[in-house]
């Protein structure tokens, strides 16, 4: 495929004026629900650095892209901004520095939790924010958080930072510590309308995409743990990030949504909108054609995690949106015989 012609972005025809937004449908969700039209921007792994260059993350364009997430924000009208982690590069000062200040022309509210890429670890050569102020920035001041917005309860995991039963500061795998399963566990009890957010995905990648190269990827070491919770309490929506790819995929009724990265292709976030018709996911691009090819030109000669997402692209994973729509009739395409490749619609 040729650089200076990517993969594009689907585009999904859209059956009446209420539904139309700011770019393709990702998916269309039977649930959650909600009487009060509620609407969040989530935004996931900006690995901002002011100096970093390259890479199939695209570091050189990092500030430009969470720069552009913030001021296409701020013409949505939304109720909240969820930020999924990895918000700098490796949690130096100097890159949390430039994130707070593209983050202070934020409208409204915003809430956030950290990613693996965000904590401190064994091996740095500076102080990276702790747990405790990393949430005095980002998550009024709790992590665990629930905070009530619109007709949702947004309920935020740190899975990043570990504990004392699972250490993190030598890995870049997830965990989430007995004590917030526990804290979880009660609160979801509670709550009316719950959309849990937490970094490391819940479900491994091939149970969203089908083929993904395990090189380079860090699980959550206790997923199974943390999604009998989940199913448990009937919890309709999780929001993740950590794989830098928009994917989807439901396991014992509880469904993962994956946002993708602002830093890398395909460089987008998403809009989530709930009402009492559902939820619908909108995948709103940061960059033109030019900044497009460049960042899938990175990832496909770059790690193998690039490579498994250029090659996601070029299986045209993004070519015919949405990716599951729960609200007509299912039909499956032919030979579409691999989890990755089953288009629903």
């Amino acid at each position: 495929m040729s650089p200076d012609a990517p993969p594009t972005l689907g585009t999904s025809p859209v059956g009446n004026a209420a539904e139309r937004g700011p770019g393709p449908v990702l998916a269309r969700l039977g649930r959650p629900v909600s009487e009060t039209p509620t609407r969040l921007a989530v935004v996931a792994d900006p690995h901002v650095t002011p100096t970093g260059s390259g890479t199939w993350k695209a570091y050189h364009r990092s500030e430009t892209r969470l720069r552009t997430a913030v001021s296409t924000i701020a013409d949505l009208d939304v109720d909240a901004t969820v930020l999924l982690g990895d918000l700098t590069r490796d949690g130096r000062p100097e890159e949390y520095d430039v994130v707070d200040e593209l983050l202070r022309d934020l409208p409204g509210p915003r809430v956030a939790v950290p990613g693996n890429h965000d904590v401190p670890k064994r091996w740095d050569d500076y102080d990276a924010p702790t747990p405790a102020e990393f949430a005095a920035r980002y998550a009024d001041d709790a992590l665990p958080f629930v905070r009530r917005v619109g007709g949702v309860d947004i309920i935020g995991l740190d899975s990043a930072s570990g504990g004392p039963d699972l250490p993190l500061t030598n890995t870049h795998e997830g965990a989430v510590p007995g004590s917030q399963l526990r804290w979880l566990d009660a609160v979801l009890a509670d709550a009316a309308t719950p959309v849990v957010v937490l970094h490391h995905n819940v479900f491994h990648p091939r149970r969203h995409t089908g083929q993904f190269p395990d090189a380079d990827f860090y699980q959550l070491r206790n997923a199974d743990e943390l999604a009998a919770v989940l199913a448990r309490h009937d919890v309709p929506l999780v929001l993740s990030g950590h794989i830098h790819w928009p994917a989807t995929a439901v396991r014992a009724g509880v469904r993962e949504l994956i946002a993708p990265a602002t830093c890398s292709f395909p460089q987008s976030f998403i809009l989530v909108d709930v009402d009492r018709r559902g939820t619908t996911v909108r995948l709103v691009p940061l960059a033109g054609p030019k900044g497009m090819a460049e960042a899938y030109t990175l990832a496909a000669s770059g790690a193998a995690h690039g490579q498994g997402i250029a090659a996601h692209a070029d299986r045209g994973h993004l070519s015919a949106l949405p990716l599951v729509d729960e609200r007509t009739p299912p039909r499956r395409v032919v030979g579409s015989d691999v989890p990755g490749a089953v288009r629903w619609r």
